[in-house]
């Protein structure tokens, strides 16, 4: 059984890499077609469509990969509390030519808000964890609040092509929104 999971996950990662390998050449997700996804992982449409219905079901799945990872180093982090945020602004940097690809089709938002709820479990985890219980309504909001927060300062700073800012200056000014402050 071991041999299946490892080719399902190979064979999905191939048509994952295929795509963001397309959308970084060809600039926007309408042009890619799945031959064009299947051509380039060298892989059957049959198959492809096996593991996945539509090449937006590929991009999510990447999406969710990536957020999770994003997540996964978050919780690893042991620096201060304003220069936490450096994974997420460094991970979106390195990811920002895929998101811009998305702008030109006008999907971005729409794909971004798919994940708004999993960013505010993350929020809740790594803002909040174990100080209330996880159905409390308040840490829902605030946990919302400031995901969505988030992932509005992402798309500017990705749309603006502002991505040349560091990582940690947009750590220490989300910090610093997130605290009340104003930030120059």
């Amino acid at each position: 059984m071991v041999p299946r999971n490892r080719s399902v996950r190979r064979t999905k990662a191939a048509l994952q890499s295929a795509l963001v390998d397309l959308l970084l050449e060809q600039k926007n997700l309408q042009s890619v077609t799945v031959q064009a996804i299947c051509d380039r992982a060298n892989i059957s449409r049959s198959t492809f469509y096996l593991h996945f219905e539509n090449k937006d079901e590929v991009l999510s799945s990447y999406l969710l990969q990536m957020i999770g990872r994003v997540h996964d180093a978050l919780r690893a982090w042991t620096g201060s509390d304003d220069t936490r945020w450096t994974v997420y602004f460094a991970h979106i940097a390195h990811i920002a030519p895929i998101l811009g690809s998305l702008s030109l089709d006008g999907g971005p938002h729409a794909i971004l808000s798919r994940y708004e709820r999993q960013f505010a479990v993350i929020m809740q985890d790594l803002v909040m964890p174990g100080r209330v219980p996880t159905n409390d309504t308040a840490v829902g909001y605030a946990a919302h609040y400031l995901s969505g927060g988030l992932l509005a300062l992402t798309w500017w700073w990705v749309e603006e092509d502002r991505c040349g800012t560091p990582a940690q200056e947009m750590s220490r000014r989300y910090h610093a929104l997130c605290s009340g402050q104003l930030c120059p």
